[in-house]
C-alpha cells in the first residue's frame, strides 16, 4: 500500500478549514516526492498583492480558498507564498481578477539539469557546449536540461538504416533491440513479418539476421542516438536507454539498392518502430520509397533524413531522401561548436527543416572504440535521439504533435536565417518544457506565430515606409496577434503587435524576429532577412530556368539574380492544339527558387519574373514539358 501522509486541517472560528504554513509545505514536498513529473505546486502559489491591499485584506483574499500566508519576499514588498486547498489554477485565475491582486501565478516545479557520468561527456560539444575546445558557449541542443525531466526509456526504438551495428559494442550492447515476438534460433518467422528469426534487425545486403557493421558509419550514428548513459564509459547518446533496431542495407563501402532501404522502412512499420534514421543519400524521386513514407506514416513513423554534404541547397538540388515531401520526413542540416552551419552541410529555406551538431562528433565505433566524425550523418542522428525521446515522453502522442513540437521549439540562430524552414538548430530542452506543459495533449501548449509579410528576403529602400504584419494564436489563450514583440538584430526592439509600420530601420541586412509567450510562460519565434538599402528599382530578371517532372509535379527552379525583389510571378499555358491560351499566374515569395505543382495532363509551359514596389523584371523565356 502506498504512503498516505495525514495532516490534521484546523478549522477557522467560522468554521472554514484553513491551509497553515507548515502542512502546506509537507503536503507539497510530499505530493513531489510521489510525483516528480508534476508541473506545479498542487498546494501553493505565489501572489503579489498592490500596496492598497491592508495585511487584514490580504488575510480575508487567501481565506477565500482556504489559504494562509506563508512568507514574504522582503525584496519586494506584497510579493507572498501563499497556501491553498482548492485546485491552484483555479485560484490563481480568481484571484488575477480580484481587486487588491497585482498578479498570481503558480509555483512551478523545476529540476537541476542532469549531467551524465560517462568518461567523454566532456568532448560531445553537441549536447551540452560549454565552450570547450574554441566552441561557443550553449551552442548545442540543450541535452542536460531535457534530461532534466527525461532521459528515456526502453519502450521506444529507433531504427538505424545504415551499414549496421556493432552489436557487442560495450557502450551500445544494453541498448540493442531484440524483437519481443521472434524466439532466437528457432529457424521460424515467428512474428510472421517475412524474416526468420530477426532478433536485433535485418541485414538486407546478404539477406539474414546478422545485421552486424562491417563500415563503422551506422555505429557512429547509433552511438549519437543511443549510447548507453550514466554508465561511466565512453559517450552518452541523447536518448538514454532507447532500443536500437539495426537494419543494415548498405555494404562496407557505404553503398546499397534503394530497393532495400524501402523494405527498411516496411520493416519499421511492421514492427511498430515509430523513428527511423536515414544518414544516406543519392539517386532521383522514387514513387515507390514516397509511398513506404506515407503507408509507415499511418502507424506514426517518423523518417529522419540528413540533408547531404555537398554545400548546395536543396530547393534547386534536391537530394532524396531528406527532399521527400512526406510530412513525415524531418530534413537535418549540420552546424559546428561555433554555432555556424558547417561549411560542407546542405541547406534549403523549403526543403530543411532544421540543423544539428554535425562538426567533429565523438561516436562509438567499430570494435568497441570511439571516433570523431562530421557531416548530416551525424547532424541527424541528434534528431533522431530526440524524437525518440520526446516519443518516450510523451508516448500517445501523434507523429505531427511530436514533429510540430521539435520544429517550433529551436533554437533559432542567424546563420541558419534563410537557410533552413525554421531558421533554428534543435533544442531537445525546449521540446520537453514545451512536451510537459502539454503540446497538445493537455495543459499548456506553446503558441504558434507566423510573419505573413515582408516576404523573407525582400529589400526595401531606406527611409521608405516597412509594414509588418504576423499571425499568433495559443490553444489556451486564442488570439495573440497583440501580445507579437518585433525586433531587428541591428535596430532592436520595433513594436508590437498583430500589424506595424516603420520608417526607421536602418541600413543593412536585418533579420526581423516576432517573438510571441503565451500565459503559461511558453515563447515561440519566427524570423525573416530584410535587406535595407539605398535605392531600389525593379529588380533583375532571374535566369536558369528549367522545368522537370518528378512523379505527377511540374518542379520549376531558377536562378534568383537580384537581392531586391518583393516576389516572383509565374505564368502557365496550356496547349491546345498548335494554340498555348489557359494562361493562369501564380505568385510565390522572395528569396525562393523552386516552385511545384500539379498542372494536370498535357502539354505546359511556364516562364517567371521578379516584381517589387518600383516594377517588374523582363519574362523570361518559356521551359515546356508534358505530364
Amino acid at each position: 500500500m502506498a504512503a498516505v501522509c495525514l495532516l490534521a486541517i484546523p478549522i477557522a472560528s467560522d468554521g472554514q478549514q484553513l491551509l497553515q504554513p507548515a502542512s502546506a509545505r509537507r503536503l507539497a514536498e510530499a505530493a513531489l516526492e510521489v510525483n516528480p513529473n508534476l508541473q506545479f505546486s498542487p498546494y501553493t502559489l505565489i501572489v503579489k498583492f498592490r500596496p492598497s491591499a491592508s495585511l487584514i485584506g490580504r488575510a480575508a483574499i487567501c481565506r477565500q480558498f482556504g489559504g494562509a500566508r506563508i512568507a514574504s519576499i522582503d525584496s519586494d514588498p506584497g510579493l507572498t507564498i501563499v497556501s491553498t486547498l482548492i485546485d491552484p489554477r483555479i485560484v490563481v485565475d480568481r484571484l488575477r481578477q480580484t481587486p487588491g491582486v497585482e498578479f498570481a501565478e503558480l509555483d512551478q516545479v523545476v529540476k537541476a539539469d542532469t549531467l551524465p557520468n560517462d568518461a567523454s561527456f566532456g568532448a560531445q560539444w553537441g549536447l551540452n557546449n560549454t565552450g570547450q575546445a574554441g566552441g561557443k558557449l550553449d551552442a548545442d541542443i540543450d541535452a542536460p536540461e531535457a534530461w532534466s525531466l527525461f532521459t528515456g526509456n526502453s519502450g521506444t526504438a529507433v531504427a538505424i538504416i545504415d551499414t549496421g551495428i556493432d552489436l557487442n559494442h560495450p557502450d551500445l550492447a544494453a541498448n540493442i533491440w531484440r524483437n519481443p515476438n521472434e524466439i532466437p534460433g528457432n529457424g521460424i518467422d515467428d512474428d510472421g513479418n517475412g524474416y526468420v528469426d530477426d532478433i536485433n534487425g535485418w541485414n538486407f545486403v546478404a539477406g539474414n539476421n546478422k545485421p552486424n557493421d562491417d563500415s563503422g558509419h551506422g555505429t557512429h550514428c547509433a552511438g549519437i542516438i543511443g549510447a548507453v548513459g550514466n554508465n561511466s564509459i565512453g559517450v552518452v547518446g541523447v536518448n538514454w536507454k532507447v532500443k536500437l533496431v539495426a537494419l543494415k542495407f548498405l555494404n562496407a563501402s557505404g553503398n546499397g539498392l534503394l530497393s532495400n532501404a524501402t523494405l527498411a522502412v516496411d520493416y519499421c512499420r511492421k514492427a511498430g518502430i515509430k523513428v527511423s534514421n536515414n544518414s544516406w543519400g543519392g539517386g532521383n524521386f522514387s514513387q515507390a520509397m514516397s509511398d513506404a513514407l506515407n503507408t509507415a506514416k499511418a502507424m506514426g513513423h517518423i523518417f529522419v533524413a540528413a540533408a547531404g554534404n555537398s554545400g548546395k541547397d536543396n530547393d534547386v538540388f534536391p537530394v532524396y531522401p531528406a527532399s521527400y515531401t512526406n510530412d513525415n520526413v524531418l530534413s537535418v542540416s549540420s552546424i559546428d561548436k561555433k554555432d555556424a552551419r558547417s561549411s560542407f552541410s546542405n541547406y534549403g529555406l523549403n526543403s530543411v527543416d532544421l540543423a544539428a551538431p554535425g562538426s567533429n562528433i565523438t561516436s562509438t565505433y567499430l570494435g568497441g572504440t570511439y571516433k570523431s566524425m562530421s557531416g548530416t550523418s551525424m547532424a541527424a542522428p541528434h534528431v533522431a535521439g530526440a524524437v525518440a525521446l520526446l516519443y518516450g515522453f510523451k508516448p500517445d502522442w501523434s507523429y505531427s504533435q511530436v514533429r510540430n513540437t521539435i520544429l517550433t521549439t529551436v533554437r533559432v540562430t542567424s546563420a541558419l536565417n534563410g537557410k533552413v524552414a525554421t531558421g533554428g538548430v534543435l533544442n531537445i530542452g525546449n521540446a520537453l518544457v514545451a512536451a510537459q506543459g502539454g503540446g497538445g495533449g493537455g495543459g499548456n501548449t506553446a503558441p504558434t506565430v507566423q510573419i505573413m509579410s515582408p516576404g523573407n528576403g525582400a529589400a526595401v529602400a531606406l527611409g521608405s515606409s516597412v509594414a509588418f504584419q504576423g499571425a499568433a494564436n495559443d490553444s489556451e489563450d486564442g488570439n495573440l496577434n497583440a501580445s507579437i514583440q518585433w525586433t531587428s538584430n541591428i535596430d532592436g526592439a520595433i513594436g508590437t503587435g498583430g500589424t506595424l509600420s516603420t520608417t526607421s530601420l536602418s541600413l543593412g541586412s536585418h533579420t526581423i524576429v516576432a517573438s510571441v509567450t503565451d500565459s503559461g510562460g511558453l515563447t515561440t519565434v519566427s524570423s525573416i532577412s530584410l535587406q535595407v538599402v539605398l535605392n531600389q528599382g525593379p529588380p533583375a530578371m532571374p535566369s536558369g530556368l528549367t522545368l522537370n517532372r518528378v512523379g505527377n509535379l511540374a518542379r520549376l527552379t531558377w536562378h534568383d539574380n537580384s537581392g531586391n525583389e518583393l516576389g516572383f510571378r509565374i505564368e502557365r499555358q496550356k496547349k491546345t492544339s498548335i494554340f498555348w491560351n489557359g494562361t493562369t499566374t501564380f505568385n510565390v515569395n522572395a528569396n525562393s527558387e523552386l516552385f511545384e505543382q500539379t498542372p494536370g495532363t498535357g502539354t505546359y509551359r511556364y516562364r517567371i519574373q521578379a516584381f517589387n514596389s518600383k516594377g517588374n523584371s523582363p519574362w523570361t523565356g518559356y521551359a515546356t514539358g508534358s505530364f
